[in-house]
């Protein structure tokens, strides 16, 4: 951020450049501050999405590999009935 400092005012004049200096200085803040505050929201929306949408396919890829798991032996069961049945 730039600091202002203070310049050596000894007339009426240098008295009205300095405040018109400052307050471009002002004006100049003001809209970078006014950028960033508008770059917040996509910004924690970007942040955000990094580290939820990678917890959540993991979370699903694990739910969706137990699951599978799960229906193994299930599959296994069915394919020795069906052996069974033909006779192989």
């Amino acid at each position: 951020m730039n600091s202002h400092s203070p310049t050596n005012i000894n007339n009426h004049q240098q008295l009205k450049q300095a405040i018109e200096q400052l307050k471009q200085q002002i004006s100049l803040q003001e809209e970078s501050i006014g950028n960033k505050v508008h770059q917040v929201p996509s910004e924690l929306l970007k942040s955000a999405s990094g580290a939820i949408l990678p917890a959540i396919i993991n979370t699903a890829t694990l739910s969706g590999v137990w699951n599978i798991m799960k229906l193994v032996p299930v599959a296994q069961s069915l394919f020795s009935l069906f052996r069974k049945k033909t006779g192989k």
